[in-house]
């Protein structure tokens, strides 16, 4: 059974009807963010993040966007890039600013997957001010899940999109032998971090197609039967990561020198035994790489 991945929540609601409605909310929180950035309290054995700022600060912005619906309370981000630093500390004195990849471990799976969310929607409209049709200004419609040109000649619509992108565990097994699969190498100071081979989806590509272009473009490996595993959303600044393992039949690689500058076979038993030793790192928890890898490890074990 797949996990839910990182950064994502099927329970959250995104009260999509509300969208199009101009309510009177009961309550109302806002969550800041800051070139990037989330505020979060660190203290003595808690780390909470800021989800609730005063009226005074978020009405220095005017660039807020609902998020959803938590315990009948109307959520919504509000980007403070704009304004002095120094004027949102007077507000925010108990809190530090960080960046989602560097908290995650500090925050819990439905914050981050909120968190991940409210970045990507205003990365989104921070990027699409201007109307790609025809240059003019776009306003923002729908809570900031739509923006429209400005220009009444034009009047293009333009909504969040999302580019897909492929991340692939590629397999070689062996008759009598351990199961190996091969992993890109990152040199550390420590030893080596690992992760997966992964690339967009190109314009009138499958998903399949997808990971057999982008393995033979990185590794020269041909691969086939192809499986997907599992999908997470990534906005950093705007993917979605589609998780695949695939089969190859030859253990010879070649690496492009580009986006690859190592790779090498493992058996899942070298795998454990250099975690164990502190020589290799698996990716982030965080990511589905990570997810990928040790799902792998644990049923060649």
């Amino acid at each position: 059974m797949n996990k839910v991945q990182f950064y994502s929540n099927k329970d959250f609601n995104r009260a999509v009807e509300l969208r199009e409605i101009d309510t009177k909310p009961l309550e109302i929180s806002f969550i800041p963010i800051f070139k990037d950035h989330f505020f979060i309290i660190n203290s003595i054995n808690i780390n909470k993040v800021v989800m609730n700022v005063p009226l005074e600060l978020t009405s220095l912005s005017e660039k807020k966007y609902f998020l959803g619906i938590i315990n009948n309370k109307e959520v919504w981000c509000v980007d403070l890039s704009e304004i002095a630093y120094s004027i949102i500390s007077n507000f925010l004195t108990d809190s530090n600013l960080w960046c989602l990849r560097d908290c995650f471990h500090m925050i819990n799976e439905k914050e981050a997957s909120l968190l991940a969310y409210a970045k990507g929607i205003v990365n989104w409209n921070s990027t699409h001010q201007f109307c790609n049709n025809c240059g003019s200004k776009t306003i923002t419609e729908e809570k900031g899940h739509r923006r429209k040109c400005s220009n009444n000649l034009c009047n293009s619509l333009h909504f969040p999109r999302i580019n897909p992108a492929v991340i692939v565990l590629i397999e070689y097994k062996q008759e009598n032998s351990p199961s190996l699969c091969l992993l890109n190498m990152h040199q550390k100071e420590y030893g080596y971090m690992c992760s997966l081979f992964s690339g967009f989806s190109e314009i009138g590509e499958s998903l399949e197609d997808t990971v057999i272009r982008e393995m033979k473009e990185e590794v020269n490996v041909t691969v086939n039967n192809i499986k997907y595993i599992a999908s997470q959303p990534w906005t950093f600044p705007s993917s979605m990561m589609l998780g695949f393992s695939a089969e190859t039949k030859n253990k010879k690689f070649k690496i492009d020198n580009k986006e690859i500058k190592e790779a090498q076979w493992f058996s899942a038993n070298q795998i454990t035994e250099m975690v164990q030793d502190n020589k290799l790192v698996i990716s982030k928890k965080d990511s589905i790489s990570n997810y990928l890898i040790e799902k792998w490890v644990k049923e060649n074990s």
